[in-house]
């Protein structure tokens, strides 16, 4: 599921954090503000478990956003999938590009994996700015999945996927990524860099 994030006032600075248990209850209190699903234990068990595709964006110490992961294994266990479970951002910073740049970022960790092939996520039927905003990354509609959702009406979930495997690579502006323990490297730059 995707909340909106037009992109009308520009790039704003953002920190980019791993998930950890410190961090863990803030973003469960922002799924919890912008979802209308509240999620399990295991959800965020699995957010932990993918690494750094899973990351929440900060303006100073405020949590602003974030992108929930998980990994999985293709049927044949020949390779994984990435899964977008969340992408969100508090309503009064929905115009700074933040969705976008989280997004791009799992996108680009995802892709440096060569066993990693696609990434795939449900959206709300209804929710036609969610299935542009990914279709703009490329993303293309893989079919429906009747009566996905249990308290949402209609209950259907269009699916989009991504293959990885052709993604480009693309810089993130006025991205910082925490150097703190935990965190990434020294200099703050993304893996690879």
């Amino acid at each position: 599921e995707m909340d909106s994030d037009d992109e009308q006032r520009g790039p704003v600075d953002v920190t980019f954090r791993d998930l950890t248990p410190e961090n863990e209850p803030e973003l469960r209190r922002l799924n919890s503000v912008v979802f209308p699903i509240r999620y399990s234990d295991k959800f965020y068990r699995e957010c932990a478990t993918a690494g750094r595709v899973t990351q929440l964006a900060y303006i100073g110490d405020e949590l602003v956003g974030a992108i929930a992961c998980r990994l999985e294994l293709t049927p044949l266990k020949s390779g994984a999938r990435l899964y977008l479970m969340t992408v969100g951002v508090y309503a009064p910073h929905r115009n700074g590009a933040i969705g976008t740049r989280l997004l791009r970022h799992a996108l680009n960790e995802g892709s440096t994996d060569t066993f990693i092939e696609d990434a795939y996520l449900h959206v709300h039927t209804p929710n036609t700015e969610a299935i542009a905003f990914y279709k703009r990354f490329g993303f293309v509609e893989d079919g429906v999945v009747q009566n996905y959702y249990k308290r949402l009406d209609p209950p259907d979930a269009a699916v989009l996927k991504l293959n990885l495997r052709e993604w480009k690579r693309e810089p993130l502006e006025k991205v910082r990524y925490d150097a703190s323990p935990g965190g990434r490297g020294a200099n703050g730059s993304e893996p690879g860099e």
